[in-house]
């Protein structure tokens, strides 16, 4: 007989199946409570329109569900064969994880820091085909190498592959990243990585990131003055070395300044508060910190200047250590002009022999600049007479002479040579 009054269909979905659609032509259909009805009678041995019923299947379903649908209504007896009974296979899939992390915090200027990068399969399959690991590294970090056991990596493109059969709850060997860290890193960066393939569905958790402490490191500057010209043969002539941290990190461990004295140079001194210096190594050290932008006290170097120092001598200092990585700025000259000073000499002649008795004798004395500077002030010639003789006259072009006590003096600059 044809069905008379409602037609109802009840879906029962097991668990790991969520109804996403549920239709059919002819049928008043409720999602929510999975359920369609009708009321059209249905004749001996023929058949309403097909309801289709679409479901989401869940990254952990398991490897079979049976999905179960009852009819009831339409004026039926037999209650025997309302129900409809489906077991379905459900193929397990991977599910690839990313883990990424470091020891310890970097230092700026560091080289060889590493990352470990971990594929992990935390699903119930095996991954099928090409599984790929993508790392970006952050402003401050540039990649050395990027290497794993059975790893296809690409330092280039900071990417490694491969395409083995992972199997649910294992991991591949570890991907070793090694960086450099820049000179002005920032305090912090983080580094992220990314894993996808093998056949998984769930992208959710294949992302990775490791916020990464750089210490900041000191840069130590070193500046070396002097005042004025110095003088040949001047004593206790200085320079003044002063030792400054222009990085962003305070100084750690041992810090050393060393200086080469230029030929015609002669240390004599070289002190500076808290500073330990040996004079015969020119060198000064310490160990406490010195924080950003701040200065040691400064160093004294005292000099002697060679009487025959060149016009112009540099003198050239640098320091080192305090745990800092630039190195390119480490170092001072100072161009020390010289300047050069006359070398009076004497000369003392007579026309041949005396004679006992004799007036009108005479001396010749002639003062010469042998040295490679001008006479500054006073040039006094004294004369000491022997027992025998005696003075009568002393004069000589320019000069200022006194017979009493046989001195001539005069204040014009002689040149060097004349």
């Amino acid at each position: 007989g044809a069905t008379v009054g409602l037609v109802t269909v009840t879906e029962t979905l097991p668990s790991g199946l969520t109804a996403t659609g549920l239709s059919g032509s002819g049928w008043n259909c409720t999602l929510g409570t999975l359920t369609c009805t009708r009321s059209d009678a249905l004749a001996a041995t023929a058949s309403y329109p097909v309801i289709t019923l679409t479901v989401t299947v869940a990254g952990d379903a398991p490897a079979s569900v049976t999905n179960t649908v009852t009819v009831s209504g339409g004026g039926e007896l037999n209650l025997a064969n309302n129900t409809a009974s489906d077991v379905t296979a459900i193929t397990l899939l991977p599910d690839l994880t990313l883990t990424k992390a470091h020891s310890g915090p970097f230092t700026q200027g560091q080289t060889g820091a590493t990352y470990t990068l971990t594929v992990s399969n935390s699903g119930l399959g095996t991954t099928v085909g090409l599984v790929t690991v993508t790392d970006t590294l952050p402003t401050g970090l540039t990649a050395t190498n990027l290497s794993g056991p059975g790893w296809a990596c690409t330092l280039g493109t900071a990417t490694c592959t491969r395409n083995d059969a992972l199997a649910a709850g294992a991991s591949y060997p570890a991907i070793t990243l090694t960086v450099t860290v820049a000179a002005a890193a920032p305090a912090s960066v983080t580094n992220a990585a990314t894993v996808s393939g093998g056949g998984e569905l769930n992208l959710a958790n294949n992302t990775a990131s490791d916020v990464t402490a750089i210490t900041p490191v000191a840069d130590l500057i070193l500046t070396k003055t002097h005042a004025g010209a110095f003088t040949q043969g001047q004593t206790g002539a200085t320079y003044t070395l002063t030792v400054s941290n222009s990085g962003p990190g305070a100084t750690v461990g041992l810090v050393t300044v060393t200086d080469t004295l230029p030929t015609g140079l002669t240390a004599t001194g070289f002190v500076g508060t808290g500073w330990g210096c040996t004079l015969g190594t020119l060198t000064c050290t310490r160990s406490d910190a010195l924080v950003a932008g701040a200065s040691y006290p400064a160093i004294t170097l005292t000099v002697t200047v060679a009487a025959a120092a060149p016009a112009s001598a540099t003198n050239t200092a640098a320091v080192s250590g305090g745990g800092e990585i630039n190195a390119a700025n480490n170092t001072a000259s100072d161009v020390t002009a010289i300047t050069p000073v006359a070398d009076l000499t004497l000369t003392k002649t007579h026309a041949s022999a005396f004679t006992q008795g004799q007036t009108g004798a005479t001396y010749t004395l002639t003062v010469t600049n042998s040295g490679p500077g001008a006479t500054v002030g006073l040039v006094t010639v004294t004369e000491t007479l022997p027992s025998g003789l005696t003075a009568t006259g002393l004069s000589g072009l320019g000069w200022n002479c006194t017979l009493g006590t046989l001195t001539c003096t005069r204040n014009d600059a002689l040149a060097a040579g004349a």
